[in-house]
């Protein structure tokens, strides 16, 4: 007998490990570059080169880049930067072996320190912490109906999230800023710092299109003058990855990463150094779903054969929520009291740390910390730059309708808008909105008909039923149960009413 089957794939999270990492590492300042005399900022970012699995054993390969900003041991105390890398190679204890189809790593940040040694010695410390999660693929196969005529099928429609494609992609994008008539010429840049606000993902026939915001400040030192300047401007950036088969219907998850920015004077129309030329390399990670109404069959029998029924328990997924939350923050913040007064705001960036998802009834709880750094001038001309930090806890909860403990998640969460305004010299007020992005899959269990065998009706059986048949239906039972107890059709009841019952054997 042949069954006509609907396929469905999932991505299953099969396994989850956290674990925290320390790296501690010592940095010698190139011949180059001056003697440290104070470290004015720090900024990283790490990169994660590899992955491999091995006998319960996950292993991760990258780099932590770290870039710092500090004033020379000079008679011109004059501001320099150096970069440098730590690479890393990292085990993972996980249960799961060569099975697991993909694993994906998130590598964040929580504490990057970095303090001076010696004048020509830095001392580089950082605390990550490292998610790995291994995936796998299902496929199942639902029948949903037999193909021959002849027999009674009783069908269920059921919604199922079905896997489309799951892939991590490199995006490239460039851009080249023109610096305003206010502006000098660029001689040097010294620092600089990117981040990505108001990130808008669409999905489009056969194509996904990322528009994001780059919140981009420079620190320079002027052709002209040798003396330094601040450049803070936004940059609408977009780029397109190709995603064959899909109509732009679908329901889709991504998450967006950057692997390395670059920026350097460029010369302009006049030839002068008035340009800045901005390149991009950035992850994005996507699975694109669609939302499947699939008949299953779920019962079957015939007038005149004997049906037995194989069945297994088959999953499959039902989408619970798809939506982002929005925080709104605002505070004012005051430097320490042994701090340099604040001249100017010369740029800020934020990040994001989330402390703890609990689970509540019906939605998630979710807190976290938006720590901000802020570079500015100061009135002290001994120390014309400094930096300070603000803390802005936080906390949202967000609603998943028929949330339980087998709810599936998928979080993430980046920057809207955030804006630093300086109030006085000791005090500024931060404005920001925080997006967490939840998607919630539910697992749905069925026993599921995999192959039917047809054996000859019992004739001698249904001789000895009496011809006909007074039947009081029992509470639960419908139609079907009774015409399949005594083998007949259900229109051939629903002529008599479904209450009191009359079933005419043929013999």
């Amino acid at each position: 007998m042949e069954l006509n089957k609907h396929i469905c794939s999932q991505f299953v999270e099969k396994e989850k490990e956290f674990i925290q990492m320390t790296l501690d590492d010592d940095y010698i300042v190139r011949d180059n570059k001056p003697d440290v005399l104070r470290i004015i900022y720090a900024k990283g970012n790490t990169v994660l080169e590899d992955i491999k699995i091995g006998n319960q054993v996950v292993w991760l390969t990258g780099k932590l880049f770290f870039r710092v900003l500090y004033q020379s041991d000079d008679e011109n105390r004059r501001l320099e930067s150096v970069n440098g890398e730590i690479p890393f190679q990292e085990k993972v204890i996980m249960d799961t072996r060569e099975e697991c189809e993909a694993l994906t790593a998130d590598i964040q940040i929580e504490d990057l320190s970095i303090g001076i040694i010696n004048s020509r010695k830095l001392a580089v410390r950082a605390l990550l912490n490292v998610e790995v999660r291994c995936l796998e693929e299902e496929t199942e196969e639902f029948s949903s109906k037999i193909m021959e005529d002849g027999y009674e099928q009783r069908t269920e429609e059921l919604s199922m999230l079905c896997l489309i494609d799951n892939k991590k992609e490199m995006l490239s994008m460039q851009k080249e800023i023109l610096l305003p008539n206010s502006r000098t010429n660029i001689g040097e840049i010294i620092f600089y710092q990117v981040d990505f606000l108001n990130e808008e993902i669409q999905l489009l026939e056969n194509q996904l299109r990322v528009q994001t915001n780059a919140k981009v400040w420079v620190l320079y030192r002027s052709e002209s003058t040798g003396e330094y300047e601040c450049f803070e401007t936004m940059v609408p950036l977009s780029g397109e990855v190709d995603v064959y088969g899909v109509g732009g219907d679908e329901i889709f998850w991504t998450k967006l990463t950057p692997k390395d920015i670059t920026i350097e004077p460029r010369g302009d129309y006049d030839g002068e150094n008035r340009m800045l030329g901005m390149e991009l390399n950035l992850y994005i990670e996507f699975q694109i779903y669609r939302e499947e109404n699939c008949e299953v069959l779920k019962d079957a029998y015939s007038l005149d054969k004997e049906l037995n029924l194989e069945k297994e328990e088959a999953s499959f997924y039902q989408l619970l929520v798809k939506n982002v939350s929005k925080v709104r923050l605002m505070e004012q913040q005051q430097i320490e009291p042994k701090q340099e007064r604040i001249l100017q705001i010369c740029g800020s960036n934020g990040t994001i740390t989330i402390d703890s998802v609990a689970r509540k009834e019906n939605g998630i709880q979710v807190e976290g910390m938006l720590n901000v750094h802020v570079l500015y001038t100061t009135i002290d001309d001994n120390l014309p730059f400094a930096h300070t930090e603000g803390q802005i806890p936080f906390e949202q909860f967000i609603e998943i309708p028929d949330f339980s403990d087998t709810t599936k998640l998928w979080m993430d969460y980046k920057m809207e808008q955030l804006q630093v305004n300086l109030l006085d010299s000791a005090e500024y007020e931060i404005k920001a909105v925080i997006e967490i992005g939840v998607m919630a899959i539910e697992e749905k269990k069925i026993l599921n008909i995999v192959e039917i065998e047809e054996e000859p009706l019992d004739m001698n059986l249904i001789q000895k039923q009496p011809g006909m048949i007074g039947y009081m239906r029992k509470e639960g039972e419908d139609i079907w149960d009774v015409a399949k107890k005594y083998h007949a059709t259900a229109a051939n009841i629903l002529e008599f009413g479904n209450r009191v019952l009359v079933v005419k054997q043929v013999h």
